[in-house]
């Protein structure tokens, strides 16, 4: 490999912050050094706890290394409010843990004990899958907005699909918005007109 393109290689691979959860102490403590050895900031660290799976959001960390040799423990309970790529870690490589790191969403899977070389790639590729899962996801959610206020601009306007469409491009090009904004712009301005109506028919009544 050029020297130049290795020098590129290493700079897209920055620095991660991490939190490391895992309830056996012994176990937590482990993972605590080997991500120390290769200069990783763990800025949380604890049993997985709710108080401490807490802690994730407001310091900011980029992933979570999970120990975890049960595959019934608490991590499936607590997994939907830990918002950041996940790392299991584990001794155990049995179907059942398998299928336990499938159903809280982790990105990677490591086995213990961990080499230092290994965290640092795996943390990268984690990382990389889970922003483009979130881009994905908003992506979806936000093509489902635009798809509610094409029909809106249909009804209202009575014109086809494209050209409802090619109407919403253009009202983003002459706003410099997001097409997505003007959708999301589009649909408030009908939910209020919309309470409005009620409004004045409860009025007159």
């Amino acid at each position: 490999m050029p020297p130049a393109l290795s020098r590129a290689n290493h700079a897209r691979i920055r620095p991660f912050r991490i939190a490391v959860l895992d309830t056996q102490a012994a176990s937590r403590e482990q993972l605590v050094t080997t991500v120390a050895e290769i200069g990783i900031e763990v800025c949380v660290e604890g049993p997985l706890r709710q108080n401490v799976v807490a802690l994730i959001p407001r310091t900011g960390c980029d992933a979570a290394l999970l120990g975890m040799d049960d595959p019934d423990g608490a991590a499936v309970r607590l997994m939907p409010e830990i918002d950041c790529p996940v790392v299991l870690c584990s001794k155990n490589t049995g179907p059942d843990m398998v299928i336990a790191a499938q159903r809280i969403g982790a990105m990677a899977f490591l086995v213990q004990p961990i080499r230092p070389e290994q965290v640092m790639p795996t943390l990268a590729l984690a990382t990389s899958l889970f922003r483009e899962g979130q881009f994905l996801r908003r992506a979806l959610a936000e093509r489902k907005v635009i798809e509610q206020a094409k029909g809106r601009v249909m009804e209202r306007q009575r014109i086809t699909e494209d050209a409802a469409f090619r109407w919403l491009r253009r009202r983003a090009m002459n706003t410099r918005a997001r097409i997505a904004d003007v959708a999301r712009a589009v649909l408030s301005e009908e939910t209020e007109s919309g309470a409005q109506s009620r409004g004045d028919l409860s009025v007159t009544m």
